[in-house]
């Protein structure tokens, strides 16, 4: 509104004058007028200049206000917005947006646009307030010029005052909008929530998850060919079986009270322990459950189940 205020002034104040002193010549050839024939002639040439004046103004000031929104907002359409919502018409939520802080702040925006307006207009006019009451002893020519001036300077004046509120008015706009689409704490948790699901319903998930891998590793531990300890730290079962694997395989492993579950299973089910601080760390850290051992253990862990071998007969 701002930005078309100042067009229209700018524009204005290139052919306005002219067509003021145009007007004013008119009017006073319309006092010295005797045939009603050349007035209506007269009327009819004045009205086409001004109306084609205007027309050009106001394609003008559309096409600059189109690029002035989308400058502000984008080449925003929104469809929406033009469909019937009948819960605006409810008039228990028009009194909530009529009371509400938004309203509120509206209000004060617009009360100090009147009074930034009036001030500006009563600075102008205070000056020339002496001017104004001579015109009528000015010839018309004079009068219109003067009082053309006046409005020009009152009105470029309201203009540039109106910008820097409406400048002020965007960069409050937009803060005030970017403040309302962040979430909240508690909406953060409920989008967590909605995406990666409860968090304790998730802890729950893995603790059962956990307990069906720990009970089917628990399970193969009799079947193992060996378990290699820290002694007690760490501990972890291998299977080899030569017509299916190529090479022995970890079928599980623990730390602390794992490893000595591992170890009580192992005694239980009669699986050879062997004694191998290092190798049983080495394993515990390199290889995961299900996986067979790399090729830097295949030296020292087959020696070991040589001597597993052996004792077994």
């Amino acid at each position: 509104m701002a930005i078309v205020l100042l067009l229209f002034v700018f524009t204005l104040g290139m052919v306005g004058e002219r067509l003021l002193f145009d007007l004013s010549e008119r009017l006073s050839v319309f006092f010295n007028l005797e045939d009603y024939g050349d007035l209506s002639m007269l009327l009819a040439g004045s009205l086409k200049g001004i109306l084609l004046l205007l027309s050009g103004l106001f394609v003008i000031a559309a096409v600059v206000g189109v690029l002035v929104g989308a400058l502000q907002t984008g080449f925003l359409f929104a469809p929406k917005a033009l469909k019937l919502d009948f819960g605006r018409l409810n008039p228990v939520e028009g009194f909530k947006r009529m009371f509400s802080l938004r309203s509120i702040v509206e209000l004060l925006k617009a009360t100090l646009k009147v009074v930034v307006v009036g001030f500006v207009a009563y600075q102008v006019l205070k000056d020339r307030w002496k001017n104004l009451v001579r015109y009528s002893d000015m010839e018309v020519t004079e009068a219109f010029s003067d009082l053309w001036k006046l409005l020009y300077d009152i009105s470029l004046r309201c203009g540039i005052a109106l910008l820097a509120l409406a400048i002020f008015d965007y960069l409050y706009q937009r803060w005030e909008y970017e403040k309302n689409i962040r979430m909240t704490r508690q909406e953060l948790k409920d989008e967590l929530k909605e995406v990666e699901g409860n968090p304790e319903v998730r802890r729950r998930q893995r603790r059962m998850m956990y307990d069906i891998l720990r009970r089917r590793m628990m399970e193969e531990v009799p079947k193992a060919d060996v378990v290699i300890t820290n002694p007690t730290h760490f501990a972890v079962a291998l299977k080899y079986d030569p017509d299916t694997m190529s090479a022995p395989t970890v079928v599980a492993k623990g730390v602390d009270h794992i490893a000595l579950k591992i170890i009580e299973l192992a005694r239980e089910h009669g699986v050879p322990i062997f004694r191998n601080p290092e190798l049983a760390r080495e394993l515990y850290y390199k290889v995961n459950i299900g996986e067979e051992i790399p090729v830097e253990f295949y030296r020292i862990v087959a020696e070991i189940l040589v001597r597993v071998y052996s004792k077994k007969g």
